[in-house]
């Protein structure tokens, strides 16, 4: 097989609803196709055949946490960032939510785990940040 790509076959109603939230949030194309795990011209082609169209990254996103070491990860390895979202991170994306969010403004100095999220199917390596307790 010359495409090595794991289809995904059509797209649902409940994708559909999620598309049309994410346009209308002004959510990137690429990310877009993070989170569906699909090819940007995949999520291209079915958001000009909706009659709807996403934003796209005119450059590479900058990379947060460039000096971040390791799999212990504070406040000021991903530049200390104030909203939830996804952000471009080594080889990747790091997910970070709200929870991580409120821990660090309660303490600036709290750590989460790096978890590299398997497999890898998209473009983009996934991260996830796990609470890392002292002890």
């Amino acid at each position: 097989m010359a495409n090595s790509l794991k289809t995904h076959g059509r797209w649902t109603f409940k994708d559909e609803r999620h598309l049309i939230a994410l346009a209308a949030s002004q959510t990137p194309l690429e990310v877009v196709a993070v989170k569906f795990n699909r090819s940007v011209d995949s999520v291209r082609r079915k958001t000009a055949a909706m009659g709807i169209s996403l934003p796209v990254l005119d450059e590479p996103r900058p990379k947060i946490g460039l000096e971040a070491k390791g799999s212990k990860i504070a406040w000021i390895d991903v530049d200390q960032v104030r909203e939830s979202g996804e952000y471009a991170f080594r080889d990747g994306v790091v997910r970070i939510k709200r929870q991580h969010l409120n821990i660090w403004k309660k303490d600036p100095n709290a750590t989460f785990t790096l978890v590299r999220l398997l497999p890898t199917t998209g473009p983009y390596q996934i991260y996830e940040l796990k609470r890392a307790w002292p002890g």
